[in-house]
């Protein structure tokens, strides 16, 4: 509760004085989370591990020093992207998302903890789409309530998915959505739920697994996915990247795992790819690689 209110507090601040004042704040907030937060120190240095094999220790601390401060960075992004003062963001690939809500489609937007989904939730806002966004509790719990009030401000509908299983659609919900020709944006990297669906696929040449949403419900759907990637190119600076729509389709029951699969790899392809180009704005303070090992060996027979 004190946390949120000083969140509060520092947010309105700032819009009065300027970014400056969040980002002295963050700036030494994301030290003292390095130094004094050993949970998510070992994560991050754990990241660049995977990511840089080949590099010593040293190195991996100076990773996860840029990757703190730089996802402190974001929410001196978020004042100025609010206040549009001396923002420019472009967008590479958008004509798919654009023709597809012309057709009234719908889709699949495939997003990542890279960079700041703030970013492409302005620019959705500018295309005019239906969209909803689905977040696990837990990922509920880490965005602000303010934050939440913003996005759904910019017509972006929030689907909290709840409870164990497969049951991320909550109700069937974001399909009937898709159907109607809206956009539904989840995440693929982090599983917020506990579902017994994961996908194998290679990422950093470990074997991890990777959840199943985003692919199952294209699949089911049929309609496009698009992935979606959001970069900090310098200050006041950002890029979203749109990959083009592809399908994911099955011609028989038997086919739907191996397709489900092609589809995960071919996203953490992707995400390899722009990882190593931004490698300190994947914004994962989690175990990623032991848990999704972990989770692979449980998914095998």
């Amino acid at each position: 509760m004190m946390k949120a209110f000083f969140h509060r507090i520092i947010i309105r601040v700032s819009f009065l004085f300027g970014s400056w004042f969040i980002r002295f704040f963050a700036w030494w907030i994301a030290t003292g989370y390095l130094l004094f937060r050993p949970a998510r120190r070992r994560s991050s240095l754990q990241l660049y591990r995977a990511i840089f094999p080949n590099r010593r220790g040293w190195y991996h601390l100076y990773c996860a020093w840029l990757q703190f401060h730089s996802f402190a960075a974001t929410y001196a992004d978020r004042i100025e992207i609010d206040s549009k003062k001396g923002v420019t963001i472009s967008a590479q690939g958008k004509e798919g998302i654009i023709e597809a809500a012309r057709r009234g489609s719908g889709g699949i937007i495939l997003m990542s903890h890279l960079g700041n989904y703030e970013v492409a939730a302005r620019a959705f806002e500018e295309i005019g789409i239906k969209h909803l966004m689905i977040m696990g509790e837990k990922e509920a719990r880490q965005v602000a309530r303010d934050q939440r009030d913003t996005l759904s401000s910019r017509g972006i509908t929030i689907l909290v998915a709840k409870g164990q299983g497969d049951s991320i659609f909550g109700g069937l919900e974001a399909i009937q959505f898709v159907r109607e020709g809206g956009f539904v944006s989840l995440s693929g990297d982090l599983t917020w739920t506990k579902q017994r669906s994961l996908l194998p696929v290679k990422l950093f040449d470990q074997e991890v697994a990777l959840t199943s949403a985003p692919h199952l419900l294209a699949l089911i759907s049929g309609a496009p996915l698009f992935t979606l990637f959001t970069f900090r190119v310098r200050r006041g600076v950002h890029q979203i990247i749109i990959d083009p729509p592809r399908e994911v389709k099955a011609s028989s029951r038997s086919e739907r795992s191996m397709v489900l699969q092609a589809s995960a790899q071919a996203y953490a392809d992707a995400l390899e790819e722009k990882v190593r180009q931004h490698p300190f704005q994947w914004y994962i303070f989690e175990s990623f690689f032991e848990f999704a090992s972990a989770a692979t060996r449980k998914s095998e027979p």
